[in-house]
């Protein structure tokens, strides 16, 4: 991808002190709330956010960026962040080949050019006391909302260099004071010879329109999900993921009908058991479809959390005694069926075959056994 395609795109080593990944809560258990319109727009929301709020915001909407091909985002923080808040490789070199730096401003009035002049100075800095090894090809104030003025000033490479050296000259002393005067004069040398077109401000309503393709949009603002894609048929050739459950069926068929625990042919062509794996199978390939609907439209552990709630709800049935593995399966799954799920942000797109087919993932993971050898 060439630098000009990369800028396109908007969408360090022991340097860096990472944060840890967003925040979550331990499961989206909002689903009553989430079947109602939100009572503030996204843009209402993030106004009232902190600054902590505001930053993670941006760094869930920047890792999810994926048509400017990061090979990894990381959130610098902290006082001593080195002029970024946030910053994005574009190759393993990290912030001695490409990157981008994301800067973030969460005030209640419109950030200007005095509240950039600072930060513009500070990256510079960095790069010349070699902090960093090279500037970044794109330098993003995110702030909820951006000044008219300093909007038209970004538009203005030019312009806005000579503004930044205003508002150097003017504050000389103090910032002399700040950085010392050799390292001062290094970074205003620097910013002398740099491109001041990498500076620019993000729009807050692609922002958002690209954190909505993000598993935590429904999290942060409480908006209703995707719809679901139609479900997939399951394919004819069995997958390699599916081998512990159907080798479980194979169990129950051998039991249940004499069927070959070792010959999945066998049981498809059985005139009972062959539609019953069928069966078993669409469910767990529409569980499949669920789990990757939640992965790309939940926080991490939703579907997780789903599993749980069926597994609490089945495992004791599945303990009883049973004359045979056919007879605790059909028990097990009717369980599934009528059981009430909890406040799972999901409750709303489980079909009647998810349940069926999440109990034939938990007897993949072997938490579910359905022919039991007596102890």
């Amino acid at each position: 991808m060439s630098t000009s395609e990369r800028f396109s795109a908007f969408h360090a080593e022991p340097l860096f002190t990472e944060l840890p990944k967003p925040s979550q809560t331990p499961v989206t258990v909002v689903a009553p709330m989430m079947a109602m319109p939100p009572t503030l727009t996204p843009k209402q929301i993030l106004v009232h956010h902190s600054a902590d709020e505001w930053e993670e915001f941006i760094y869930e909407w920047v890792s999810a960026l994926k048509e400017a091909d990061y090979v990894d985002v990381v959130r610098m923080g902290g006082s001593n962040d080195r002029g970024a808040d946030i910053a994005a490789f574009l190759t393993l070199s990290k912030t001695d080949g490409p990157w981008h730096c994301f800067q973030c401003k969460h005030y209640d009035k419109a950030i200007s050019g005095t509240v950039a002049y600072p930060e513009i100075l500070k990256i510079h800095s960095a790069v010349a006391e070699q902090q960093y090894k090279v500037l970044p090809e794109r330098y993003v104030f995110v702030a909820p909302k951006v000044g008219g003025s300093f909007t038209q000033l970004l538009a203005k490479p030019s312009t806005l260099r000579t503004a930044f050296f205003e508002w150097a000259d003017k504050n000389a002393t103090k910032l002399a004071q700040e950085y010392g005067e050799a390292p001062l004069k290094r970074a205003l040398h620097l910013a002398g010879q740099s491109d001041f077109s990498r500076f620019e401000a993000g729009n807050l309503d692609r922002i958002l329109e690209q954190h909505s393709t993000t598993p935590h949009h429904v999290r942060r603002f409480g908006t209703r999900l995707p719809d679901r894609p139609a479900v997939p048929a399951a394919p004819a050739d069995h997958a390699p993921e599916e081998t512990r459950y159907v080798q479980q069926l194979l169990d129950v068929y051998h039991e249940k009908w004499g069927c070959s625990p070792n010959a999945p042919d066998e049981a498809r062509a059985h005139h009972k058991a062959g539609p019953n794996l069928q069966r078993q199978r669409e469910a767990f390939y529409c569980a499949e479809q669920l789990r990757m609907f939640a992965r790309d439209s939940v926080p991490e552990g939703t579907f997780e959390s789903l599993q749980s709630d069926v597994y609490s709800g089945v495992s004791e049935v599945e303990e009883d005694d049973f004359p045979t593995g056919y007879a605790r399966m059909k028990a097990v799954l009717a369980a599934a069926r009528d059981m009430q799920l909890g406040s799972n942000v999901l409750i709303h797109y489980v079909k009647p075959e998810d349940r069926k087919g999440i109990c034939h993932q938990l007897a993949n993971e072997d938490r579910l056994t359905w022919v039991q050898e007596e102890l």
